[in-house]
């Protein structure tokens, strides 16, 4: 299990989505009209996988707490909080990567390729879909990368800083009627 207190974690999982979005086919590719679905295929992979890790960070910290609440530190829950807060880009970028493999399908099923010649080019208007949803992916992989960064710098503070650094939860309080609108209530 990982020390999910650790910032080097969090740096490690930011690496891998770097990774990750360097293995997201290029426009290039999309206009030649190159197969690039074994590259959907890794890039849908490889961020289902840390999405997965990231549930069962969740999972197994829910576990612990329930088992054993005093074993469980702080640190500990607001690094599993602090891990979470990146799986909305990530399943972000498997939905415009679902778009993806389903312009591809489209494809397959709609363009033929003759093993002799060079492959016919998606139409432009699919193309540009196609091009549209791997930017949006790679956008939200590196919106997800740049969270865990910054978390990673936020666990690096001690925790006096971190505490003040953290935003406080003010609980409303009811304000008392004006005397107006007091006065209106008792005719």
């Amino acid at each position: 299990m990982p020390d999910i207190t650790s910032p080097d974690y969090f740096l490690r999982l930011a690496q891998s989505l770097d990774r990750i979005f360097d293995d997201l086919p290029q426009a290039e590719r999309v206009r030649r009209g190159d197969d690039i679905s074994a590259a959907v295929h890794t890039v849908v992979t490889n961020t289902g996988h840390v999405l997965t890790e990231i549930s069962e960070e969740l999972a197994t910290s829910s576990r612990h707490e329930a088992e054993a609440p005093s074993a469980y530190s702080h640190a500990e829950r607001s690094g599993t909080a602090a891990l979470t807060q990146c799986a909305v880009p990530l399943g972000t970028a498997l939905a415009h990567l679902s778009q993806v493999i389903g312009h591809l399908g489209f494809l397959h099923e709609n363009t033929r390729h003759s093993a002799t010649g060079p492959r016919t080019p998606a139409p432009d208007d699919v193309q540009l879909s196609l091009q549209s949803h791997l930017d949006q992916a790679g956008s939200t992989l590196r919106t997800a990368a740049g969270q865990l960064r910054s978390n990673a710098t936020q666990l690096s503070r001690p925790l006096a800083a971190r505490a003040l650094a953290a935003p406080s939860h003010v609980v409303p309080t009811a304000v008392a009627p004006s005397a107006e609108q007091a006065s209106r209530r008792s005719r």
